[in-house]
């Protein structure tokens, strides 16, 4: 799943296209690139801005497909996601899209976030 991310000091200001490699307890994301651009990874902490609105719709679809492939493991589905939310994630606004993200994985649905370091 390849993402625009915007130009911003993570990114040395430039546009980057790069996959969700890790996620981490902190809120801190390790990116890999996918545009030939050094560093070849690099990390936004909580603060820096991620495209959870390209990401999510993703999402979304694999685990649709049950394609579990491109997915990151911190998002592979443990148990299976209620049809309900699997229907109407899309239809919240980006805020409640990421409670209820937050909230699956509380319940066990994603594996738990391991500390970076």
């Amino acid at each position: 799943m390849v993402l625009v991310i915007q130009a911003q000091p993570a990114t040395s200001n430039e546009e980057r296209q790069a996959v969700l490699f890790n996620c981490y307890r902190d809120g801190s994301l390790l990116l890999e690139a996918k545009d030939g651009k050094k560093p070849a990874r690099f990390y936004l902490k909580p603060g820096d801005i991620f495209p959870w609105d390209q990401f999510l719709p993703k999402l979304l679809v694999n685990w649709q497909l049950s394609d579990y492939k491109d997915i990151p493991k911190e998002f592979t589905p443990e148990k299976r996601i209620p049809d309900f939310v699997l229907e109407g994630i899309l239809k919240e606004p980006l805020e409640n899209q990421l409670k209820i993200l937050a909230t699956l994985r509380a319940q066990g649905y994603f594996p738990p976030l391991k500390a970076r370091g």
